[in-house]
């Protein structure tokens, strides 16, 4: 549990909260209630599950009036001030599985949850008054509403807005096909159309986007607490969500919907099967990453803003399902980005409108890889050869004779376009860091991806011998990345070899089946330790190239350009502590030395988006978190780690 006291507005809008539906929306502000993205909401819902996100029911304006005396809990920033200022009753936020407000005003104390239904775009708001009787007035909840593109901000004249109040419940519409629904369970609904103008998001204004709206409210409800200790509001949209008649009757039965997800929640740690508090934050954390797609299952990339992605998925599926045994769901993953496999290319990401885009030569190589963590987490054979192996073979066929800029070289090695890795920045026309050619982890999963193809024939009783015979042939062939006066792997080997110290030769010792020799193996890790190594993952250059960028901030060409020249990615820790004990083994050392690198991210959780890992952190000291603020393979990679190394990790020292 976190609990944090004392905040003011420039602190409490470091630390971000976030509940997930199990669609691809969620719930999401900061630990004082104060929107500084507009990615922000109460109800950002999933309209096309786990894309078209869309932001319907942006804040709640909370007000306490006592006799003469009114006091705010709301808290907006606008051009030059910050109004009202609730922060200042905000005794102490605190989040177990659900985040909690507790406020204090003239003695009274009223505690704020917010929760979300599985499965459903629908969010409730619950009050409880913890000392009933001081209560001696009213309390106003005013919705804040926005129908748009979570991407985008609203300006008023931009949309009309109609509000209509049928059977209790507020509906809110715009003329398109986005509905509102707004109910109380004790309160009364109160007319009072109002607009809210120049609301402005900090965290936009430093990325160089678009950072001020405006924001309609059709009015408020009202309770006097009377009669009762809570009350709670609700919100959906029709879309996966609640029609008027039927959130009229849920609201009702709130506290049923909150026990349902408490059990859920808590089953799945229970099913997990870890005892430190850590992991466990790590799998609620896994839980909101996991989402429907179609009649399958997927992952989204990160929160806020990343949708499902395909390598991310594949790189995230060891972490997320199967070390928290959720197999079920590995299954259905899979079977997702089998079905959807075009030429021998799986979909690097499906966009908000939901296509698939097919720009990437490690996603494919990657499914693979986890196909092979499925068979060997849980021996079901007969799945992976019902479902999965055809595509295995088609991936490989493709790559064998040529797809989309991927093709084999006579050498064995595989040949690929200029944004075809995950180091794939991009800002219009310009790529960031263009690595056409052979790209040496790339060459380290192909030959992988034929080691596992070879074992899997031999479980299936077929011939394996030309994959075998291909895997000598690249095994052979990949001695050419070896830089001899650096003592480590080329980045990239292409007309002219790339010998830019990047993170991505660790792979090459990280991965099932090693490509390099154990002398070679040791000075790759001896490198990436002293040029990448950082207490946050690794370094995605190393800081004495002259590409090296130090920070990643600014506007969107300038993210992009210190995307992978510098800037730190957490998850690829996840690959140096395998590979560092693929080399020295799990002796009382290393495993003293590897807790010590997974302590500062332990430490995080606290610190930017809650339970989580951001994605990304500068790549100088102090290295402070960037992106997402909560990603998936960075989860994924620690939580690998605790599962693959049981015998070594004892839970209660991370």
């Amino acid at each position: 549990m976190f609990r944090f006291h004392g905040m003011n507005y420039d602190t409490g809008i470091k630390r971000e909260w976030l509940v997930a539906n199990g669609l691809g929306g969620y719930a999401s502000s900061t630990v004082i209630a104060s929107n500084s993205r507009k990615y922000h909401g109460l109800l950002v819902a999933a309209l096309n599950p786990p894309v078209r996100r869309t932001v319907l029911f942006s804040s709640i304006d909370e007000t306490l009036c006592i006799d003469d005396e009114v006091f705010d809990f709301s808290v907006h920033k606008y051009p030059e001030t910050v109004h009202p200022e609730g922060f200042k009753h905000l005794k102490f936020f605190e989040m177990d599985m659900f985040p909690c407000f507790v406020y204090e005003a003239c003695g009274i104390t009223i505690k704020k949850t917010v929760f979300m239904e599985h499965e459903k775009n629908a969010v409730f708001v619950e009050y409880d008054i913890l000392n009933p009787e001081k209560i001696c007035g009213e309390f106003m909840l005013r919705p804040l509403v926005t129908h748009r593109d979570f991407h985008s901000n609203m300006r008023r004249q931009q949309v009309s807005f109609d509000c209509d109040f049928i059977n209790d419940v507020c509906s809110v519409t715009d003329g398109s096909e986005h509905v509102l629904s707004l109910a109380g369970d004790t309160t009364r609904f109160v007319k009072s159309e109002n607009w809210y103008y120049n609301m402005e998001y900090d965290c936009e204004r430093l990325r160089g986007l678009d950072y001020q709206e405006d924001v309609y409210s059709p009015g408020y409800f009202i309770d006097c607490f009377k009669e009762n200790k809570s009350l709670c509001i609700a919100a959906a949209c029709q879309s996966h969500g609640y029609n008027e008649t039927a959130l009229s009757d849920v609201v009702l039965n709130w506290k049923h919907v909150k026990d349902t997800e408490l059990d859920r929640r808590k089953k799945l740690v229970e099913r997990a099967g870890y005892t430190n508090s850590f992991v466990n934050m790590l799998v609620t954390a896994a839980d909101s990453f996991i989402v429907s797609h179609d009649k399958y299952k997927s992952i989204i990339a990160g929160y806020h803003w990343f949708s499902d992605w395909g390598r991310d998925a594949m790189i995230s599926i060891s972490g997320l399902t199967l070390a928290t045994h959720r197999f079920d769901d590995t299954q259905n993953i899979l079977r997702l980005f089998a079905d959807h496999t075009r030429d021998g290319l799986i979909p690097n990401n499906f966009t908000e409108m939901g296509k698939s885009k097919y720009n990437s030569a490690d996603a494919p190589l990657w499914f693979i890889h986890a196909c092979y963590k499925y068979l060997e987490c849980t021996a079901d054979v007969a799945f992976i050869k019902k479902h999965l192996w055809h595509t295995i073979q088609s991936i490989i066929s493709y790559y064998r004779s040529g797809t989309d800029h991927v093709y084999s070289d006579t050498d064995g090695l595989i040949v690929s376009g200029a944004q075809m890795t995950w180091m794939d920045a991009k800002f219009d026309d310009w790529i960031a860091t263009p690595r056409a050619g052979k790209a040496c982890e790339i060459n380290a999963l192909w030959y992988n991806a034929l080691k596992i193809a070879e074992h899997m024939a031999d479980r299936f009783g077929e011939d394996s011998a030309r994959y075998m015979e291909l895997s000598l042939l690249v095994k052979n062939s990949y001695k050419k990345f070896w830089n001899q006066s650096l003592q480590c792997l080329f980045d990239v080997l292409a007309e002219n070899a790339d010998d830019s110290i990047r993170p991505n030769q660790i792979f090459a010792v990280a991965l099932p089946f090693r490509v390099v020799s154990d002398k070679h193996a040791k000075k790759i890790i001896e490198t990436v330790e002293r040029r990448l190594l950082t207490p946050f993952g690794l370094r995605s250059l190393s800081s004495n190239n002259p590409c090296y960028k130090k920070n990643y901030c600014g506007d969107a060409r300038s993210r992009d350009a210190s995307y992978h020249q510098g800037t730190v990615w957490p998850w690829l820790l996840g690959a140096f502590i395998t590979a560092y004990l693929n080399i020295h083994g799990q002796n009382e050392q290393s495993l003293k030395y590897v807790r010590k690198l997974l302590l500062p991210l332990t430490q995080h959780l606290s610190a930017a988006g809650l339970g989580s890992i951001s994605e990304v952190f500068d790549a100088d000291q102090p290295h402070r978190p960037g992106g997402c603020i909560s990603q998936a393979w960075n989860v994924a990679e620690m939580l690998r780690l605790v599962n693959e190394y049981r015998g070594v990790f004892e839970q209660d020292s991370l």
